[in-house]
């Protein structure tokens, strides 16, 4: 099977080597140093337990030189998806399955979902339209990631997960056949696949975690276990947990407020930075329109009133701004 991982950097690097260790034809979108080491030297994974593979694999810089593909998989940063994907060619985009690997709640979420009756207003995620545009929102996979990674060096990844999962699922349920009959001949001993019917639902799950631990990381630096080890800090943790899960429920998926003991609780949580505070750390374009302001979005549009996260958003845009990672106010 051929397989093409658009952004090769920690998660996709790890799935990578995943899938190219389980027989898998893997082509590499990389950029900068990543890519050169990846074509000098191949791409190295170090494993939680602290064991080392590197494999040679087929590695560019530029979409239009992907080549035939039976799968696409983007673990592309949310702000950079449409323009990367604007550069595949169209008879890949068209005609190949694209499944987007990312944190925070898919572009195509509104898509064929209604969960109350005033309109659900997602235009944050996919302004002026650009994904629908250059994809079928239809036939959209969407899949959330369990797996902790870090590019420590260029064309080097560290996983610090001892299970590293992918739930994967069709932005219309009805297809989730479709899907699993996609990825039952993909098989890895290093990631395990899941297909599951409702993955809004899953998104949401994930979604929480982000919500408590990033704001926090980029306004402090601090690691996951750091932030829960933090009693003073512990409670703001939990109520963003918590406002989130509201939202959630009001789009139907209820129950998720339970969670909050196992995810946000002191000696619970991994000893890395959020993905959020990695790209401030590395001044890239960071996820604060899908995984926060999204968010806020949907508890104003449901009447559920979310005063932590609005008192912490204004800030983490601000910290953001200054980096050069979030576009300026206007």
């Amino acid at each position: 099977m051929r397989v093409a991982i658009l952004g090769a950097g920690a998660t996709g690097g790890c799935l990578a080597i995943s899938l190219a260790e389980a027989g898998c034809d893997v082509t590499l979108l990389a950029r900068g140093a990543h890519f050169d080491a990846i074509r000098q030297s191949g791409l190295r994974l170090i494993d939680a337990e602290g064991g080392e593979i590197t494999r040679q694999m087929k590695a560019v810089d530029d979409p239009a030189d992907l080549g035939p593909q039976d799968l696409l998989i983007s673990t592309l940063k949310a702000p950079a998806l449409p323009l990367v994907l604007g550069k595949v060619p169209e008879t890949l985009r068209r005609n190949v399955p694209l499944l987007t690997a990312m944190n925070g709640v898919f572009w195509w979420y509104g898509h064929g979902f209604q969960p109350q009756s005033r309109a659900l207003d997602t235009s944050r995620l996919d302004p002026a339209g650009q994904m629908s545009l250059l994809t079928d929102p239809g036939a959209a996979m969407g899949a959330v990631i369990y797996s902790t990674n870090e590019v420590v060096a260029a064309g080097v990844v560290r996983n610090r997960s001892k299970t590293n999962r992918l739930v994967i699922g069709s932005s219309q349920p009805d297809r989730t056949d479709h899907v699993a009959a996609l990825f039952q001949r993909l098989s890895s001993p290093r990631f395990e696949f899941e297909v599951v019917a409702d993955i809004r639902r899953r998104m949401w799950h994930k979604l929480l975690r982000n919500l408590s631990s990033a704001p926090i990381s980029v306004l402090t630096a601090a690691r996951v276990r750091e932030i829960n080890d933090d009693p003073q800090v512990l409670g703001l943790a939990r109520a963003l947990f918590l406002e989130g899960a509201q939202v959630a429920a009001a789009h139907g998926f209820s129950g998720l407020s339970a969670d909050v003991e196992d995810v946000v609780s002191p000696g619970v949580g991994a000893l890395q930075r959020p993905s959020m505070r990695q790209d401030l750390d590395l001044r890239r374009p960071m996820e604060i329109d899908s995984i926060l302001r999204i968010v806020q979005d949907f508890g104003r549009q449901s009447d559920v009133y979310v005063p932590v996260l609005d008192m912490i958003v204004p800030l983490v845009i601000l910290r953001a701004r200054t980096a050069g990672c979030y576009p300026p106010a206007v």
